[in-house]
């Protein structure tokens, strides 16, 4: 900094002028923008920001990713949070909370009697603290597993009020929930329709439901208030029934259903069989019984084949024998499994439905894994394809790595 001063006289006046000239060093590089360990939120491009809340009454649940495989959970203090356990990511806090105080505990819920209904799941995590945390959970649970089952699970988020009640099919779909006031409870699956939907449909009353099993025995259902984070195999939809409607869904994609109470079930489900057209039905035991006779028929017309497998000819003519006889007692039931229709149920309205575009028993297949190498062909085989065609017969003999052989015969 420099100052000047001027004096001059000016009307027989003392006037003093100062000037003052300010200079800025240079900022060192050295400084402390290197400590620093936060940037700025538009340097960090496509990827969603988990912001903080500063006050939170009850939980929240946000899906996350495309498909929805990531479940963010905002949790207030002293409200338990149960997780299925092999599915959480991280805890953090909020607002200056301290993750320590987050309380972690393994939670077995009935696993007797859920192993009985069909193996559901039991052990979750509870998790609980005194200060507001966030949770990150997964949809693929990291448990030991004997079946590596389809890994494409999506999040569907319920928000239970008290109103209305939810059955969940899916053995495996119960992923978190939270809630002082919210009641999680396992039922039987009814058999039979009850007596209310036999008399508004006009039909027995021993008709099934399609919905029990014998893997299957048992639901999940449901009750009260609090939040449920329910996953599904594949896509989740949402369908909802007004009353008189109908709709036709295979037992097995069947997620969740609302009903009314623990015996409700049974009101608005039935098995449904496709008609059967009786024409179609014989044109098709006639087709399935083909293979069989002209077995038979190969083996008769070879005299020294037949005496060494006409007894595998009439082991094959017992059994498809046995099994056509077995499906002609159940005209539709025959009918359904010859033409390769799957378990259908009929569910009557008004209902909220719940649909997941895959089964419960996809199988997960790895793409390394069921693609094969292609054979090697060496230069003789060329030379083979290179012939002129002949009034014989010709077959091939593929080994996994190895050359591919061409052989011919006069006759079969």
């Amino acid at each position: 900094m420099s100052v000047s001063s001027k004096f001059g006289r000016i009307s027989n006046q003392l006037i003093f002028a100062r000037s003052i000239s300010i200079s800025q060093p240079p900022t060192s590089v050295s400084g402390s923008n290197l400590s620093n360990t936060v940037t700025e939120n538009h340097n960090i491009k496509d990827v969603e920001l988990l912001e903080s809340i500063k006050t939170l009454e009850t939980a929240e649940f946000k899906a996350l990713g495309n498909p929805q495989s990531i479940l963010s959970v905002n949790s207030p203090p002293s409200v338990p949070v149960y997780v299925r356990r092999g599915s959480l990511l991280s805890i953090y806090g909020f607002n200056n909370s301290s993750i320590s105080a987050v309380k972690s505990h393994l939670e077995v819920i009935d696993p007797f009697r859920r192993y009985l209904y069909g193996g559901y799941v039991s052990s979750y995590q509870k998790l609980i603290s005194t200060t507001p945390f966030s949770l990150l959970i997964s949809s693929i649970s990291r448990n030991f597993s004997l079946f590596k089952k389809s890994e494409n699970k999506t999040f569907v988020n319920l928000a239970l009020d008290g109103s209305t009640d939810w059955a969940i099919l899916n053995k495996d779909a119960l992923q978190v929930f939270t809630g002082n006031s919210l009641n999680i409870g396992l039922y039987h699956l009814p058999s039979t329709i009850s007596k209310r939907l036999s008399k508004q449909l006009n039909i027995s009353q021993k008709t099934s439901t399609g919905l029990s099993t014998w893997s299957r025995l048992g639901y999940t259902l449901l009750t009260g208030r609090g939040q449920v984070g329910l996953v599904g195999n594949g896509s989740i939809y949402n369908i909802n029934l007004q009353p008189g409607e109908e709709l036709l869904i295979n037992q097995q994609n069947l997620l969740g259903i609302t009903v009314n109470g623990p015996y409700d079930l049974q009101n608005c489900v039935i098995k449904y069989s496709f008609p059967v057209d009786s024409s179609n039905k014989s044109e098709l035991i006639i087709q399935k019984q083909a293979p069989s006779l002209s077995l038979l028929g190969i083996i008769r017309s070879n005299a020294t084949a037949a005496s060494k497998f006409r007894q595998y000819g009439q082991l094959l003519s017992s059994y498809f024998s046995t099994i056509f006889s077995y499906f002609s007692k159940g005209r539709n039931s025959s009918y359904n499994f010859l033409v390769g229709n799957q378990d259908f149920v009929k569910v009557i309205g008004p209902r909220n439905i719940l649909l997941q575009s895959y089964t419960s028993d996809t199988t997960y297949i790895s793409p390394s894994k069921s693609s094969l190498p292609p054979p090697s062909v060496d230069g003789s085989t060329f030379d083979k394809l290179k012939s002129t065609s002949s009034d014989y017969l010709s077959y091939v003999t593929v080994k996994p790595g190895k050359s591919v052989e061409f052989k011919s015969t006069p006759r079969f």
